[in-house]
């Protein structure tokens, strides 16, 4: 029995003096895993790591979390642990300064927070203000655009101004870029010369609501860039000088991404196009565009006439209890891709097929409910096109267990050869088809 509590008693010794142990830089690097707040509630449970909060590697402030709003003093809470955080921490390499207010406060008030840390050159700055405004003070922008350590920035605002001191600069180390409701001007707004943005590391540039007020444009030289992504929501779109082009010199592009919402306010140029070949590019528009937006489209499109095109159906899951699909006008790739995904499928509508090669129906790969569960087709608005006596003719040859075909005939082409020939042709394939399948036509109105 003693020699129980002699083992028990060691093991305690030999844990609690492992534990005493550990390095500064190590316990700094245990504690920066912990929020800000946690942090602190962690140093404050021994006298001994009292104030070793002091020298975490991070700080992530959000004062949504340190305190409830209906208390008076709640602000004021606030800025004082915020003022004491920035006060306290010793650590000489400042990793990451996270910041995230859902209140107002006084504009210069934050702004010396984030040029301190910038100052201080942190690598990792993350700023969220989506409730208020937070325009950029000068002081604050000198310590942005002159940072040697930034590595990953993160901007989302509500609306944020920033200055840009000089029509050149250079962030050697940025990796990671991401802005939401910035605008910017160069402070000399007579400049004649173009902005240039120059990030040599740089991996992922992406925008969302963001306005370039300047005249000339923008070149973003990054050499190593492999994202883009640029958003527009309709309430931000601009008008005016923003409408700059803004020029991507990227060799190894891999992924470019435009969301407009009824417009794309700005020439989009890629410098270094014909390197892009192994991109995808997506781009959505999702009203009715100006003319002015089309012409800005077709340059895009001019630009990336040799990047891959990334298939949605390629991510679709398999819809393994799907019996009855119906659809509107659907293009061939979304159509066989659904299909293939539709192993049971027993009954399919679709309104419309948008035009495509019937070349390619020889490379297809016949679906699995085509020979084991389709039994009912109904083909919708048709105007008796070759790429719709194609499929007609592909599903009629494949489609072993299928018992009826219906066609909508376009009423306003009820007069036309080809609809009659496209009724004579279909009757002729349905005579060498392997199924009995019962074919029938009408008119829509």
């Amino acid at each position: 029995m003693d020699i129980d509590r002699l083992r028990k008693r060691q093991k305690a010794n030999d844990g609690h003096g492992i534990f005493s142990k550990l390095t500064e830089p190590l316990i700094s690097r245990i504690l920066s895993f912990l929020s800000t707040k946690d942090a602190v509630r962690t140093s404050v449970l021994s006298k001994k790591w009292r104030y070793r909060w002091t020298i975490v590697t991070k700080l992530d402030l959000n004062d949504s979390l340190l305190y409830s709003g209906k208390k008076t003093s709640a602000k004021q809470y606030f800025v004082n642990f915020v003022y004491r955080a920035l006060l306290l921490t010793k650590c000489p390499s400042f990793e990451s300064f996270s910041l995230a207010i859902a209140n107002k406060y006084d504009v210069s008030l934050l702004n010396s927070w984030i040029s301190s840390v910038l100052n201080w050159g942190v690598k990792n700055l993350r700023i969220n203000s989506l409730h208020s405004d937070l325009p950029f003070s000068a002081l604050t922008s000198h310590f942005l655009f002159n940072s040697i350590n930034l590595e990953e920035l993160v901007l989302e605002m509500y609306h944020c101004s920033i200055v840009v001191p000089t029509n050149y600069f250079y962030l050697g180390h940025l990796k990671f870029l991401k802005l939401n409701g910035i605008t910017f001007t160069l402070e000399d707004s007579g400049c004649s010369e173009s902005l240039k943005l120059s990030f040599p590391v740089l991996k992922e540039f992406e925008t969302i609501n963001c306005a370039w007020l300047i005249a000339n444009g923008i070149t973003v030289e990054a050499p190593l860039l492999e994202r883009v992504f640029i958003d527009h929501y309709p309430e931000y779109l601009f008008s005016g000088p923003d409408k700059c082009a803004i020029k991507f010199s990227a060799s190894c592009l891999k992924e470019f991404t435009y969301h407009g919402h009824g417009d794309i306010t700005q020439d989009v140029v890629l410098l270094d196009s014909s390197s892009a070949n192994n991109a995808s590019a997506n781009i959505i528009l999702y009203k009715d565009s100006y003319v002015e937006t089309g012409t800005r489209v077709i340059l895009l499109l001019k630009q990336l006439y040799q990047v891959l095109a990334q298939s949605r159906v390629d991510f679709l899951p398999s819809f393994n209890m799907l019996s009855h699909l119906e659809l509107g006008l659907v293009t061939w790739e979304v159509l066989l891709g659904l299909l293939q995904k539709s192993p049971i499928l027993k009954r399919l509508v679709f309104k419309g097929l948008s035009e495509f090669d019937p070349e390619r129906l020889n490379f297809a790969i016949v679906p699995y409910c085509f020979v084991s569960s389709l039994q009912i087709l109904k083909f919708g608005n048709v105007q008796g096109y070759e790429h719709e006596l194609c499929l007609a003719k592909f599903m009629m040859e494949n489609c072993l267990v299928l018992e009826r075909m219906s066609f909508s005939l376009d009423s306003r082409f009820r007069e036309s050869k080809a609809l009659e020939e496209f009724k004579e042709k279909l009757l002729s394939f349905r005579k060498g088809s392997v199924n009995f399948a019962f074919v029938e036509f009408s008119y829509n109105y």
